[in-house]
């Protein structure tokens, strides 16, 4: 078995539209100033569960939670610190956290799954950063930027898929001998 194939000239095509939509946000969120991690792991997770549209409510949903859950984890850290120590504070707010993540998958996956999971640890990477303007920012990002570039992505993919018929509509031309 091999760990290459060669690609169809559908999936060439197709796949070279999709990459030209991302590369285009990628570059405009740059030129923009726009801190946009949120934003670029919509996509990550969108590829990494197989770049299927009935997946895209969970990442958007586990985004969110995710977001919140670092604001949680921050506002229960720092508020029950004076009362129950540093160390105290975050075991109690992490395990609420956690137990809202694990448990809650069995209720409510659509949210509770390894999307909320990465975004909680990205956006708590610097935990003292965690703010309610950071995690408002982060979400606007995430549902804006997250819309623009997977709803391109997915028009994309249909332009791909039009030029990539037109082109098969059209036979090649067998060089005379």
């Amino acid at each position: 078995m091999s760990i290459f194939h060669k690609p169809t000239r559908h999936q060439v095509i197709v796949t070279s539209c999709v990459l030209a939509w991302i590369f285009l946000v990628n570059v405009a969120a740059v030129a923009l100033g726009i801190t946009a991690w949120a934003l670029y792991f919509v996509t990550i997770f969108f590829f990494a569960l197989g770049a299927d549209k009935k997946n895209i409510p969970s990442i958007f949903a586990g985004g969110s939670l995710g977001l919140l859950a670092a604001l949680g984890l921050h506002a229960g850290t720092f508020g029950l610190a004076p009362s129950l120590g540093a160390l105290g504070a975050f075991s109690l707010s992490i395990g609420v956290v956690l137990a809202v993540i694990i448990l809650g998958g069995t209720v409510c996956p659509v949210a509770c799954n390894n999307v909320a999971f990465a975004y909680l640890t990205v956006a708590t990477v610097n935990f003292e950063s965690v703010s309610l303007a950071s995690t408002g920012y982060n979400l606007l990002v995430l549902w804006l930027g997250g819309a623009v570039i997977l709803g391109g992505s997915v028009v994309a993919a249909g332009i791909g898929e039009k030029l990539a018929a037109r082109r098969a509509a059209v036979p090649e031309e067998t060089p005379e001998l």
